[in-house]
């Protein structure tokens, strides 16, 4: 089982970054994490039960503390199957606002060494509902749920951005579509109107400066979008 934070769009951050260079994505937070949590993005992981004790601390430390709530979900997971212990867990809290009838919740990523948990600086997420227009003649407009992280840039901004360009189909022959997938890390770009977004497998830049033009071309625009290597 991958974890629900998806180390392979963290790792895709971290891409992005380098890419980008002033590309400010909170993801890179978990940086502080052990080369092995980053290692283990592509092989199996396995389900661990926490103790009630375990589960406590780290609400503690990931909601409770700094944001005054309670702990929504936990899982945790472990690199090798019937561990005694959890390598690391994904804490998702319960939701402090709400944005278009969608929850605004934030999540941590933690490590557990030599019995001690660590965790990454918490970030807000949100869910937003898409519908992709479909893409062959006959097939159907899918629809779909899409986590997002919205990092440096404002929520609502976003959001919107979002759901403008999920409807545009294809950039440059490729399918935004699957290029959007859950969970994707989002932040200003080195320019006030570029917005890069990180995702499982591509990384994207939608820009919110668009030239006049006679055929009226869809605004903010995707002006790059490329899978991660």
């Amino acid at each position: 089982m991958i974890p629900s934070l998806n180390l392979r769009a963290i790792l895709a951050a971290h891409k992005a970054h380098r890419r980008f260079g002033m590309l400010i994505l909170t993801a890179m937070c978990l940086a502080t994490m052990t080369i092995q949590t980053a290692q283990a993005a592509d092989n199996q992981t396995f389900p661990v039960s926490l103790s009630r004790t375990e589960r406590l601390v780290l609400e503690q430390v990931v909601c409770a503390k700094k944001f005054g709530v309670g702990v929504a979900e936990i899982d945790a997971q472990a690199f090798e199957a019937n561990a005694a212990n959890a390598n690391f867990a994904d804490v998702t809290c319960r939701p402090h606002a709400q944005l278009e009838n969608k929850p605004l919740y934030y999540v941590a990523q933690c490590a557990r060494e030599a019995g001690q948990w660590s965790c990454g600086q918490a970030e807000v997420e949100t869910r937003v509902d898409l519908i992709f227009p479909a893409q062959q003649k006959g097939e159907q407009a899918e629809q779909r749920e899409l986590r997002i992280r919205p990092g440096s840039v404002a929520p609502a901004v976003a959001v919107n951005a979002i759901k403008k360009i999920s409807t545009y189909g294809y950039y440059q022959g490729q399918s935004v579509s699957k290029a959007l997938q859950s969970v994707c890390n989002m932040g200003l770009g080195e320019k006030p109107d570029l917005i890069e977004i990180a995702c499982q497998r591509w990384s994207l830049t939608v820009s919110f400066w668009c030239p006049a033009t006679p055929d009226k071309a869809a605004c903010p625009r995707i002006i790059f979008m490329t899978p991660q290597t």
